[in-house]
């Protein structure tokens, strides 16, 4: 077990280490938010901060854990806070995000696959309570709900993997039946 002024050492030597990740992973992220750069320094020392925890000696050296854990951490934070606490809503399908270097402008629409067929919806629903994958339709309406798998395998108390194969099954099934989705 490494002592605390050990912990605080290392923490102290690799902050450049944090500075860098941040501005090489997530310099695009800050051009768009630049409000967030001090959540992100947070999150990142929280991430260092961890891996002076876990940094084993006998493993390699600091900064590759610290690395990851400063990635994870970033992540955690991206996933969890950004969705709900900095959440911009599209104003329209029409609206520009990406601007080609000829000038040519990317919309939203054009990522989306627009299906004028409502009733297709009808018929995927109907489909997947016909469905003998077990939980299909929990797992479902928790997708719909945006939770990701691994929260709806905690929340059903069952694996992960679990969660991703039924899901994989039940695409398979619906490609098999001719389904879009």
């Amino acid at each position: 077990m490494r002592t605390l002024d050990d912990r605080n050492r290392l923490f102290e030597e690799h902050m450049n280490l944090m500075r860098f990740v941040i501005k090489k992973y997530y310099a695009f992220f800050l051009l768009e938010h630049p409000y967030l750069k001090e959540d992100l320094f947070q999150e990142g020392a929280i991430g260092m901060w961890k891996a002076t925890k876990y940094y084993d000696e006998e493993r390699g050296s600091f900064a590759t854990i610290a690395k990851v854990c400063i990635l994870g951490q970033l992540s955690k934070f991206l996933n969890r806070y950004v969705k709900k606490h900095y959440r911009n809503d599209v104003d329209s399908i029409e609206k520009s995000i990406y601007k080609k270097t000829d000038g040519e402008e990317l919309k939203i629409k054009d990522f989306l696959r627009i299906d004028s067929n409502i009733e297709n919806i009808y018929e995927i629903e109907d489909f997947i309570k016909r469905s003998d994958i077990k939980d299909i339709q929990t797992i479902v309406e928790f997708k719909k709900q945006g939770y990701t798998q691994k929260e709806i395998a905690e929340m059903m108390k069952i694996n992960r993997v679990t969660i991703s194969n039924r899901i994989k099954k039940l695409k398979e099934t619906m490609e098999d039946n001719q389904y879009e989705f």
